[in-house]
């Protein structure tokens, strides 16, 4: 190769180089990326876009359940309920002026036994559900206050249910009223203590 084939070889591959580097500099990757509440709101589509979940790993949950002072909420989006507790519990957030429920979507890690996830059980064993083979999982939907990592309010109310309802048929206008009066007293009473 001579010489002034070389260094026109070299131009065009730094020519490139610089469009290249030109092109991935002013993408606008803001657009592929989902904030948490977009995400949310793909997922439950009953509850709006104006959410204030926050999307949490396993080890952030269990962190913050050790120490952490703050509202969380667990779930997956294939579990109905879920949807409707998310909708009813951002509805009295919302009023309440709650900018941020950490939420932890646990279906994966409990089926592949994360050892997160397991701590995460073992931290809450006294409050979850115990099965005839002494098993003990976190259900869907589940509601944690925690203040200084101590648990000030759990529910799992909805979690597991008897008979075949369904979450339309259960929540009726008075137990959602009902429960947003729950969730409203517990939620004054944690934000003034």
């Amino acid at each position: 190769m001579s010489k002034n084939l070389k260094r026109i070889i070299q131009g065009l591959l730094f020519v490139l180089i610089i469009i290249a580097f030109i092109f991935i500099g002013t993408r606008d990757y803001s657009k592929d990326i989902k904030v948490d509440n977009d995400r949310f709101d793909e997922e439950y589509p009953n509850v709006n876009k104006d959410n204030v979940f926050v999307y949490n790993s396993a080890s952030e949950i269990y962190t913050f359940l050790k120490n952490g002072t703050g509202l969380i909420f667990m779930g997956y989006p294939n579990n109905k309920w879920t949807g409707y507790y998310a909708s009813i519990l951002n509805d009295v957030a919302k009023e309440l002026g709650i900018s941020k429920i950490n939420y932890y979507d646990f279906y994966e890690d409990r089926q592949n036994k994360n050892a997160t996830y397991e701590s995460i059980v073992l931290k809450l064993k006294d409050y979850l559900t115990t099965l005839d083979d002494e098993t003990q999982n976190i259900y869907a939907p589940t509601f944690i206050i925690i203040k200084n990592g101590a648990i000030i309010y759990f529910d799992a109310e909805t979690s597991i249910t008897t008979g075949n309802i369904k979450p339309d048929a259960y929540w009726t206008e008075l137990k959602i009223n009902t429960k947003k009066d729950e969730l409203r007293n517990v939620i004054l009473n944690y934000l003034n203590n």
